[in-house]
């Protein structure tokens, strides 16, 4: 029986102290820092663990230098302390790289460029090596040999993070039901249940089999996103003005070796005034985003070709004997950003800073903000849902926020080998080590007894098959594009998008999660079907 199948109310633990609705980096962080505090938690997803905005962003664990236009000072240091922050708490996963921000002549005030950096290093108190610096044109070239000539003053190097965003998040998930969280993805919530007009649970359905049941839970906190105003309709609180300003962004994935890049580089667009980052991120390169309204739902969201020509657009400005074209984008992807409604001021111009709403039924949401300061956001809102339970006389004591300590994804300690024995090239024992820490170890487990499992899934990548029993037994994995698109990254990396692999991961899947040949067939269409609607590469757009 799935295991989803078996939460029962009849349980005594099927009351819980909180219900986070929404399993992107705000619920997951929301979910990690009450179960830590010692609260009876569940979280619920309607989909896969940041299968919408928060595995499509463009990857940056950053300080906000873009703020400085909004004169949002107090996001910026919130986003440069939570950047450093999570270096330590995250280094396989969140990791420095210099990111070069040349200068055109016309193309923006090179003065706002400076006072920006200095307040970069001045509010992170950064040292020496990750302070800014000056670069004269000769050396912005050096950074990315590609780069226009024509108008190039020079530049300035910095440093940010980048990170895998689907990976982060999944580590926080699990590490929140480490702690006693139950974590459900695939469930989605029919309805909020309300006592006395209070919120006081959800029904609840298994997405893929369809079984239904009921949780209560004394406090319910909505963390959905751009799909906050649904969420809160399910609630019984429609509002006559939407609490949310969805704005869509695009990115797309070429090649590693299209373009000559030795850091991420900031571009301007060709058709506006916004900036795109081109990013070297693992085997590809990420470049984006678009800024648009958007207004379907989440099931229509997707990047069409006029959003990839906006990109395009910006690359064949910036780096023009490249010839960078549609037939070598890998992939696409769209994410909707929660941005909170702001009457008269467009997508562009809204601040990254989130707000709290409480409704007539006493639900708890939370949207805006962004994927680097998601733990700020978490304390906040489990500050608020203790003080509520501790007005209600509840009776245990609860810990103070403590996720400033708690090591995201079990990084290893120096001088750990988990590949004793086991013949893995270098780049797949760092990625295994990066992306899993401690638990790289079960990965070799598997190989020991599937050494045939020791196979890239795509040539030039560092995904082994291994990966995929690993993400069906213990990542809570349950379909292939769970394993394909967000627990690797072949979907997005791979030239074919996993096309080769998808038939012998499908298999390996079917073994664990006991799939009828009918089901795997299932499985293997809406594969394709995703990376036709949904990760378009170049052949599609």
């Amino acid at each position: 029986m799935n295991e989803i199948a078996r939460v029962d109310n009849a349980r005594p633990d099927a009351e819980f102290d909180l219900l986070v609705i929404g399993g992107g980096i705000t619920g997951a962080g929301i979910a990690l820092d009450a179960a830590s505090r010692g609260l009876r938690t569940i979280l619920v997803e309607r989909g896969d663990f940041a299968a919408g905005t928060s595995s499509r962003s463009s990857k940056l664990v950053h300080g906000g230098l873009r703020y400085l236009e909004q004169l949002s000072l107090g996001l910026m240091y919130e986003s440069i302390s939570e950047r450093h922050l999570l270096t330590r708490l995250a280094p396989g996963l969140v990791r420095w790289r210099p990111f070069l921000l040349p200068s055109f002549r016309g193309k923006g005030r090179k003065w706002k460029a400076n006072l920006g950096l200095w307040l970069y290093d001045h509010l992170a108190r950064a040292p020496e090596e990750l302070r800014h610096r000056r670069l004269a044109r000769g050396e912005a070239l050096q950074l990315a040999p590609g780069l226009r000539n024509d108008g190039l003053q020079g530049g300035a190097r910095f440093y940010d993070c980048v990170t895998d965003d689907a990976r982060l998040v999944l580590s926080i998930v699990l590490d929140a039901q480490a702690r006693g969280a139950r974590v459900h993805n695939y469930a989605a919530v029919e309805e909020v249940v309300r006592e006395g007009g209070r919120a006081a649970g959800a029904r609840l359905r298994d997405m893929l089999t369809g079984a239904a049941w009921e949780v209560r839970a004394r406090q319910v906190v909505s963390a959905t996103g751009p799909w906050t105003d649904g969420t809160l309709e399910l609630a019984g609180e429609a509002a006559d003005e939407k609490r949310i300003l969805p704005a869509k962004g695009v990115h797309i994935v070429l090649p590693r070796g299209r373009l000559e890049l030795g850091s991420v580089v900031m571009i301007p667009s060709a058709r506006d005034r916004r900036s795109l980052f081109v990013i070297p991120w693992y085997e590809g390169i990420l470049v984006g985003t678009t800024d648009t309204d958007y207004a379907a739902g989440p099931d229509a969201v997707r990047p069409e070709a006029e959003d990839v020509d906006y990109i395009l657009a910006a690359l064949d400005w910036a780096f023009p004997s490249a010839r960078v074209s549609r037939e070598d984008v890998v992939s696409s992807y769209a994410g909707v950003r929660p941005l909170v409604n702001a009457p008269g001021r467009s997508t562009t111009d809204v601040p990254r800073e989130y707000r709290i709403f409480e409704g007539a039924s006493g639900m708890l949401s939370v949207a805006g903000g962004k994927l680097t300061t998601y733990r700020r956001m978490a304390r906040v809102v489990v500050d608020r849902v203790v003080r509520r339970l501790r007005r209600e006389g509840r009776d245990r004591p609860v810990l103070p926020c403590w996720t400033h300590r708690i090591s995201i994804g079990s990084p290893p300690e120096d001088g750990f080998d988990a590949f004793r024995g086991v013949d893995l090239p270098e780049a797949v024992r760092a990625h295994l080590v990066a992306d899993y820490g401690l638990w790289s170890r079960q990965i070799v487990s598997i190989l020991e007894v599937h050494p045939e499992w020791a196979r890239p899934m795509a040539d030039g990548l560092p995904y082994i098959l291994a990966e995929a029993y690993f993400a069906a037994a213990r990542e809570k994995a349950r379909t292939l594009t769970d394993v394909l698109a967000r627990r690797t990254r072949v979907a997005l990396l791979a030239r074919d998008q996993g096309r080769g692999c998808a038939d012998e991961v499908s298999r390996i899947l079917a073994q664990e999660l006991a799939w009828s040949e009918e089901e795997r067939a299932r499985q293997l269409a809406e594969y394709l079907r995703v990376l036709r609607e949904e990760l378009r590469g170049g052949s599609v757009l």
